[in-house]
């Protein structure tokens, strides 16, 4: 992954979990408030001049915050209000093509809403493996370095400097444990013939 893609990642999870310890209500009262500064904003400003990129903050803030319904919920009441916003405004014609354009906007924010709960919801399981992960690293237990063995009887020197069974040693510092057998060279030095 790129830099600048790592960085745009980063600063979605720190937003994704800023809005998760955010109250719904808090989200719900600023949402409310963006719409109708944008719909005062298109009032004043006029039809020509659009306001369609700021519909998609509540929209954002909605989806990211809560869920996929309530970022569809708003997607939607943005669509009708800028309808509402529309119509009101001089030259409306109503013809096909202006039906056309309404639809087209309704489908681009109700299309964001999807998209962002989609991406919302890879986040939170991309955030819960990572977790998941660092938990299951902090359990990993291995062996690494020197470990000092005895070169005749094959004992490992521990911390404490005391001497223990090769077996003994690698249960305590690791998840490994032992099952015996005999191998074929020693069951001939020992037993002179070869089990099976």
């Amino acid at each position: 992954m790129e830099e600048s893609q790592i960085e745009t990642h980063a600063v979605i999870i720190r937003m994704v979990d800023w809005l998760s310890k955010t109250s719904e209500l808090k989200i719900i009262s600023i949402s409310l408030i963006i719409l109708i500064g944008i719909g005062l904003l298109q009032t004043l400003a006029g039809i020509r001049v659009t306001m369609a990129p700021f519909y998609l903050i509540p929209i954002a803030l909605m989806t990211l915050r809560s869920t996929r319904t309530a970022g569809l919920l708003t997607s939607i009441v943005c669509g009708v209000m800028w309808i509402s916003m529309d119509v009101q405004s001089p030259g409306y014609l109503f013809l096909w093509l202006d039906a056309w354009n309404n639809l087209v906007r309704v489908g681009v924010f109700v299309s964001s809403a999807l998209l962002l709960a989609r991406l919302k919801g890879d986040m939170l399981r991309e955030m819960k493996l990572n977790a998941d992960l660092q938990a299951a690293l902090a359990e990993v237990k291995q062996l690494s370095g020197l470990l000092p063995i005895c070169a005749w009887c094959k004992r490992i020197r521990n911390d404490a400097g005391e001497w223990q069974q090769i077996e003994e040693y690698i249960t305590v510092h690791s998840e490994a444990d032992f099952t015996h057998g005999i191998c074929p060279d020693c069951t001939r030095k020992h037993h002179g013939r070869v089990v099976q």
